[in-house]
């Protein structure tokens, strides 16, 4: 790749998303947006693009070798727009009467994390769609 490939690590992911968007504002977002470190941003667009732009690249055989740094580095760009629309949760749970929506899928989390009977310190694979918001919740 003609570039320099910018692996997203796990230092790479804190340093992009420190903080869950706490409102659905779109000033919270476009706020949060404009307080990236603007060269890791860039960075991980020119990595992002360099999968699909170019002969040498745009092909399923030079992609496939690093694909998880195409998946990693796809969720590390989209994960502030995920949050905004969605929070920090991917999901929907009912809500009871006064009940926000954020109360709600708290609790749903909780009831699900008490019944697979998850202990401090074991290991668990979340395996969703999403950006680890019950991981980090419970």
């Amino acid at each position: 790749m003609s570039s320099k490939i910018l692996e997203p690590t796990s230092e790479l992911s804190k340093a992009l998303h420190t903080n869950v968007v706490a409102d659905s504002s779109a000033t919270s977002l476009v706020n949060r947006l404009r307080g990236k470190d603007k060269d890791l941003q860039t960075q991980s667009v020119n990595t992002y693009e360099q999968f699909w732009n170019g002969a040498e690249n745009n092909n399923e055989k030079s992609r496939a070798s690093m694909y998880k740094t195409l998946t990693n580095t796809y969720y590390n760009l989209a994960t502030d727009f995920y949050e905004y629309g969605w929070g920090e949760s991917f999901h929907f749970a009912r809500r009871s009467i006064d009940e926000s929506l954020r109360e709600s899928i708290r609790r749903h989390e909780h009831i699900l994390f008490s019944a697979a009977q998850i202990k401090s310190g074991m290991k668990v694979l979340d395996v969703g769609c999403g950006v680890g918001g019950p991981a980090r919740e419970c």
